[in-house]
């Protein structure tokens, strides 16, 4: 009896454990100490219980409290952030739950404060009686130049302007920026020879106090293209890309290659089982796409990784499959489905909701490693493709057409029969007149007889 009272126990006690693990989802804040001297740090606890995601992490006043981080991702873990005290004074510290979900599936929200008071530093004296401030470190992060070598900003240079401009002659690989502080304890990055591309590069020059608080000025760098090559593809106009290294990823079955458009020397890829020249083309809002070039003629090329493998979909149709379409990588891919034939005619899927449970797609494409062309099936639930037996899609051609055949002599033998009845039918209604016909004569005729028998024996 003891031993089943014991079973009872220790299930309501883990009953009791799982619920409260339920319930306990959430974060807390800990330090070791509220008050801080003027130079010293301390370490904010930051504990995630069931719960992950993003918090952030402010100060109400950085030259008086300043964080090591603004923010930290936690999974059911605990990280600490340190806090410097910059100068006398107090602070909030507020931890903000970003996007924070508990581990049942529930957002978590809000924000927690831990108060920080900064005392002033003590000095003591020789004799151990008097006591003096540490003057605090300067709070100052500002700049008094910006410089370009050989170039001049659009802006002119004021402390509290954050944002200058500057355009850079075509084909510049390389530039010289300078910034002059306004306080020798400050210090700062961004500066020095950085690299450009055609286009807008954007630079940031950061100022850090020596009490740590920051300021960020920024620099844009346009440098100016060439006499830019123009083509016009289904009325668009598009800029063609001439460096490499404004181009997006493309994968290892391509190797650099210059190609020549109109006497100008373009930097693309060539794929030599596909016998394709790539060029990237730029849009009229800046997106960049690849295309084959080949006779001045640009066709759209892309490109998806399946499970390793790398193809390029062809928009080709599959007969007696009616198109659709899946989305992959944020792509709409053309594709085809089959659905059952209803009693009338066979009907396909229009799109992903046509057919329900459907999950596979059929399409072709080419293989970007070995240039070969085959059907493909795409399973959207695992994400995956394989080869698909073209022998399916024509043993479904040939059933098609045996259920076309039977449709037609179906309604070539009804057909057959509607004539074959409506044929006697009119023969009968034929026959019925003619006896009608015979009848009223014979009726006739034997009128006639008696009439002229009467009169006979009148006379």
């Amino acid at each position: 009896m003891r031993k089943k009272l014991q079973i009872i126990y220790l299930f309501i006690f883990s009953f009791m454990f799982l619920v409260n693990r339920v319930y306990a989802a959430g974060y807390d804040l800990s330090v070791t100490s509220n008050t801080l001297t003027v130079g010293n740090s301390v370490t904010l606890n930051i504990k995630a219980t069931d719960a992950a995601g993003k918090f952030s992490i402010t100060s109400s006043n950085n030259s008086v409290v300043s964080v090591s981080s603004s923010s930290v991702w936690l999974d059911n873990e605990s990280r600490g952030i340190t806090l410097k005290a910059n100068k006398e004074g107090s602070a909030i510290i507020t931890v903000t739950a970003n996007d924070v979900t508990d581990y049942n599936g529930g957002a978590i929200t809000g924000s927690k404060t831990i108060n920080i008071v900064v005392k002033a530093k003590q000095t003591t004296s020789n004799n151990g009686t008097t006591n003096r401030p540490v003057a605090p470190k300067s709070s100052n992060n500002f700049l008094t130049s910006i410089t370009v070598d050989g170039l001049t900003l659009k802006e002119k240079f004021d402390k509290e302007t954050l944002e200058y401009n500057v355009e850079v002659p075509a084909e510049t690989e390389k530039i010289k920026i300078n910034a002059q502080l306004a306080d020798s304890t400050a210090s700062i990055k961004g500066t020095g020879e950085v690299s450009v591309t055609p286009g807008l590069n954007t630079f940031e020059i950061e100022v850090t106090a020596a009490n740590g608080s920051k300021r960020i000025y920024k620099l844009n760098a346009t440098v100016l293209e060439l006499e830019p090559i123009i083509v016009t593809i289904d009325k668009e106009k598009y800029t063609v890309v001439r460096k490499r290294k404004e181009l997006p990823k493309i994968s290892e079955y391509f190797e650099e290659k210059d190609i020549n458009i109109n006497d100008d020397k373009i930097e693309g890829y060539y794929n030599q089982k596909l016998n394709y020249n790539i060029i990237g083309l730029k849009d009229s809002k800046g997106n960049i796409e690849y295309y084959i070039y080949n006779d001045n003629k640009y066709t759209l090329y892309k490109e998806h990784s399946f499970n390793g493998i790398v193809l390029q979909i062809i928009d080709k149709e599959i007969n007696n499959y009616k198109k659709t379409s899946f989305k992959y990588d944020n792509d709409e891919i053309i594709s085809y489905q089959e659905i059952k034939p209803d009693l009338i005619k066979n009907t396909y899927a229009l799109n992903t909701n046509d057919v329900i449970g459907n999950q596979f797609y059929l399409f072709y494409a080419k293989n970007v490693e070995n240039g070969e062309e085959n059907l493909y099936q795409y399973d959207k639930v695992e994400k995956t493709v394989q080869r698909y037996n073209i022998e399916i899609i024509d043993m479904y051609k040939d059933r098609v057409d045996t259920y076309y055949m039977y449709i037609l002599l179906a309604i070539l033998v009804i057909g057959i029969l509607i004539v074959t009845i409506a044929t006697l039918l009119i023969t009968n209604s034929k026959r019925k007149k003619e006896i009608k016909l015979i009848k009223s004569k014979n009726e006739v005729s034997n009128k006639s007889k008696r009439r002229k028998k009467v009169e006979d024996e009148e006379e």
